[in-house]
């Protein structure tokens, strides 16, 4: 359980400095960056991925649409169902918004030798995997 304290500790302090320091919250950050992977999303599958609300999801979308970072778009096929794409101004600066919040962060494994950070990143992918399938159950 320590270790999960530790993390949720470790996440909030780094959630708060990445809203000041972007304009944008990790929330929205995150949401971007999956949206850029896949293109073409819809809000449910944002809320899948994220396990988070619908509501949540349309909520940090509507503030997105208003930063100019996405736009829905009506699928053809159906109108009823609306699709989330990056917008021009997200597909020239959303990948240097990233690496930028990104390397502001790098001191943090500055404590930790190559081995350990290859280590530490291993682990964390072991753990995504497993909550990844948990959630999938």
């Amino acid at each position: 359980r320590e270790i999960l304290k530790q993390s949720i500790d470790l996440v909030k302090h780094l959630n708060l400095r990445t809203d000041e320091e972007c304009n944008l919250s990790p929330l929205q950050l995150r949401t971007l960056s999956y949206v850029q992977k896949g293109e073409c999303v819809k809000p449910t599958e944002i809320a899948k991925e994220f396990n988070i609300t619908p509501a949540t999801v349309t909520a940090q979308i509507d503030k997105l649409v208003k930063k100019g970072w996405i736009k829905r778009a009506s699928c053809k096929d159906d109108r009823r169902v609306v699709n989330i794409t990056l917008t021009p101004k997200a597909q020239n600066e959303l990948d240097g918004v990233i690496d930028k919040t990104l390397e502001k962060y790098d001191w943090i494994f500055e404590v930790l030798t190559k081995e350990e950070e290859e280590q530490l990143l291993k682990l964390f992918i072991k753990i995504h995997q497993n909550a990844h399938s948990r959630k999938e159950k």
